[in-house]
């Protein structure tokens, strides 16, 4: 049985070697593959930490009428807190709302004139109100309109939000559709130059098949050596996307953060972090691929 082994995989080498040059172009369809697979894998976490970031950002503000006491603020402030959908609430005294609004329009000369006329800080507290998560929003603001609160609050800030995460999901879901198609077109190609590699390679070793027949070799000792070469095929191809993927990564580090301003854009700590979940399962992948290929391919060619 040792024997048999040794001798099947000896053989497999063989025929890796032998047809060097189809081994080349099939390697090369099952790198490209896998490239195109962490390229995938790649946009959707990056896409995560798009929306994360985004949904950090947005917030509801609430103005108070600026004849509203501070105790009457707190009261509001703390009933929110209070409700599950709210993560934190800060608060801005009405001077701190002035100097606010005076930096966001400090541009604007006729802004800053009109309210130079005014003579006299015409704004009340404001409560900026976090959530929890981009979908709470709305019972935030179905709270916020409590009669009860009617004659506290003179306005409410919304954003658009909605409009500004619904680009970057539609962005994200065309980047992923783009990924599917390439990484199923490459694993289409990979199927049929899996098959005509084995194809080729049982037509070049019709003679030593047919010997091996009559000398009464099992169907498993045949079959074995085109295993081996697809696995070896499988093996080179992870490598190869290995070194190509993992320094790429590397370089191209400091850009995505500075590209996204956050150091969550870690893509380097994600794949070191998942490094055998993810090419373990792509190495895996591609060599249940490969040897399925192969069992079709020998069972067509060699008729057994």
């Amino acid at each position: 049985m040792l024997t048999a082994t040794l001798r099947i995989l000896k053989f497999g080498l063989q025929n890796f070697v032998r047809n060097f040059w189809l081994s080349v172009a099939t390697v090369s369809v099952l790198v490209l593959t896998l490239v195109s697979v962490n390229i995938l894998l790649s946009l959707n976490v990056l896409g995560k930490v798009a929306m994360s970031d985004l949904e950090s950002k947005v917030d509801v503000s609430v103005h108070f009428r600026p004849e509203v006491e501070s105790s009457r603020v707190q009261t509001v402030k703390v009933a929110l807190l209070s409700l599950p959908e709210v993560k934190d609430v800060q608060e801005l005294t009405p001077a701190e709302a002035l100097a606010q609004f005076s930096k966001d329009h400090s541009g604007d000369s006729t802004v800053i004139e009109s309210l130079g006329e005014v003579g006299e800080n015409p704004f009340g507290s404001t409560l900026i109100i976090k959530a929890r998560d981009i979908g709470d929003y709305p019972k935030i603001l179905a709270a916020l309109d409590n009669q009860s609160y009617a004659n506290l609050i003179e306005g409410k800030d919304e954003g658009d939000r909605d409009a500004m995460i619904s680009r970057v999901q539609a962005v994200a879901n065309k980047l992923e559709l783009f990924g599917l198609a390439t990484s199923a077109v490459f694993a289409f190609l990979t199927l049929l130059i899996v098959f005509n590699t084995i194809r080729v390679s049982i037509f070049t070793r019709r003679e030593e098949i047919g010997i091996m027949r009559l000398v009464g070799a099992s169907d498993g000792f045949i079959r074995g050596p085109f295993y081996v070469e697809a696995l070896l095929w499988s093996i080179s191809a992870m490598a190869i996307c290995l070194a190509v993927v993992l320094p790429a990564v590397k370089f191209g580090q400091p850009y995505l953060q500075s590209f996204f301003g956050t150091d969550t854009a870690d893509l380097a700590g994600f794949f070191q972090a998942n490094f055998f979940v993810v090419f373990g399962s792509q190495l895996a992948a591609v060599a249940l691929l490969s040897l399925i290929t192969t069992k079709m391919a020998t069972a067509k060619y060699l008729k057994i």
